[in-house]
C-alpha cells in the first residue's frame, strides 16, 4: 500500500494502529520503573533505619528516570526499524511514529535531564545501538531526536538547543528517513540544525543556527555557517616544533635508571656500561626507555660499539641527533 499522507484515512489507520502500541509502551515503563525505586523504599522503610530511608529517596529520584532511560532504549533497540529514503508504506510509517512517540514520551519525563550527563547517556545509546560515542557532550536533550539514525564520533560538542535530525518533512505529504554521520573533533553550534543524509568531517565547525540541509558533505578541518549552510573557510592545521630533551636531564634520567633498576651507579661517564655488570639485553631495554619517555628520540644502534659503550656514548649520539634537527 502506497503511503500519502494526503490520504486522512490513511493517516488515521497509522495513529489508530500506533496509539494502542504507545500507551502500552509507556504505562508499561512508567510501571516498571517506578516499582523498582518502591520496592527499595519498601524494604529499607522495614528496617526503621531512618538515614537508610533518608538515602532510598534521595537515590530514587535517579533510579525512576535512569529505569525509564534503560527501557526505553531496550524498547528501541528490539523494536523494528523503518527502511530508509521516502516512507511509502503504511508499515514503514507506523514504524517511524511508534519510534517517534517512544522517544517523545522518554523526553517528557524526569529522564531528559540526566541524558545529557554523559554516563546515563552513554547507557542509554550503547543499549538502543546508537553509535554515538561516550565522548560526545550534548548541552541539550533534544538535541538528537532520531538518535538510532545518527552517529557521532569522539570529542565532539553539540551546542545548546542544537537539533539533528534523522527525519525530513519537507512538505505535507512526504517524509524522508536518513543517517547522520558526524566526525570526531566536530562543533555543532548553538541553534544549529542538521538535516538527514548528511556527513561531517573530523575537526570541522557548523557555526550557531546554521541550517545544514539534506544531502550535505562538510569535508574534514572546515567552518561552515548560514542558512543554507555554506563554506566559510578551511580550518589550517597547525604545527608545532618537536620539544627536544636537555642533555643534561637525559643524563640525570640514565643514571636514576642505573641506580633504580640495576642498583648501580656510574660515577665515570667514560666507563663501560657492559663493565659494570650489565647485559646487552640490558643495554636494549634502556634504549627503549629513553626513546618511550622522550618522544620522537632517536639513538642510532649501529654506530654503537656495545663492548665500550658508556654513557658518555650515549649523550653523544644524542646531541647529534639534536643537531640534525
Amino acid at each position: 500500500m502506497i503511503m500519502n499522507t494526503k490520504n486522512k484515512e490513511s493517516v488515521s489507520q497509522v495513529f489508530a494502529l500506533g496509539f494502542p502500541i504507545n500507551l502500552g509502551l509507556e504505562l508499561s515503563i512508567n510501571f516498571i520503573s517506578f516499582l523498582i525505586p518502591a520496592i527499595l523504599l519498601i524494604q529499607l522503610g522495614k528496617t526503621g533505619n531512618i538515614i537508610l530511608v533518608s538515602f532510598s529517596i534521595l537515590i530514587s529520584f535517579y533510579i525512576y528516570p535512569l529505569m525509564i532511560l534503560l527501557l526505553g532504549a531496550i524498547c528501541t533497540r528490539l523494536l523494528p526499524k523503518p527502511k530508509l529514503g521516502r516512507l511509502t508504506t503504511q508499515e514503514d510509517y507506523l514504524k517511524y511514529q511508534i519510534l517517534a512517540a517512544l522517544n517523545k514520551f522518554i523526553k517528557r519525563t524526569p529522564a531528559r535531564w540526566i541524558i545529557i550527563f554523559p554516563f546515563p547517556a552513554y547507557l542509554f545509546y550503547k543499549i538502543a545501538g546508537a553509535k554515538i560515542d561516550v565522548s560526545v557532550l550534548q548541552s541539550s536533550p533534544d538535541s538528537i531526536p532520531d538518535f538510532y539514525l545518527v552517529s557521532i564520533g569522539k570529542n565532539t560538542l553539540l551546542g545548546w538547543n542544537c537539533n539533528i535530525f534523522g527525519h525530513y518533512t519537507p512538505d505535507s505529504t512526504n517524509t524522508f528517513l536518513g543517517k547522520v554521520d558526524i566526525g570526531n573533533n566536530v562543533l555543532i553550534g548553538a541553534e544549529a540544525i542538521v538535516w538527514p543524509n548528511v556527513k561531517i568531517g573530523d575537526n570541522s565547525i557548523v557555526q550557531n543556527k546554521s541550517v545544514v540541509r539534506p544531502g550535505t558533505i562538510i569535508p574534514p578541518n572546515e567552518i561552515w555557517g548560514g542558512i543554507p549552510a555554506r563554506k566559510i573557510k578551511s580550518i589550517e592545521q597547525q604545527t608545532y616544533p618537536i620539544p627536544l630533551p636537555e642533555i643534561e636531564q637525559v643524563e640525570t634520567y640514565i643514571q636514576e635508571l642505573l641506580s633504580n633498576d640495576y642498583n648501580l651507579k656510574c660515577s665515570d661517564k667514560n666507563e663501560p656500561l657492559l663493565s659494570l655488570g650489565l647485559k646487552i639485553e640490558d643495554l636494549t631495554r634502556i634504549f627503549n626507555k629513553l626513546q618511550k619517555r622522550y618522544d620522537n628520540l632517536f639513538i642510532d644502534v649501529t654506530e654503537i660499539n656495545t663492548e665500550t659503550f658508556s654513557v658518555k656514548d650515549i649523550l653523544a649520539t644524542i646531541h647529534k641527533w639534536k643537531n640534525t634537527k
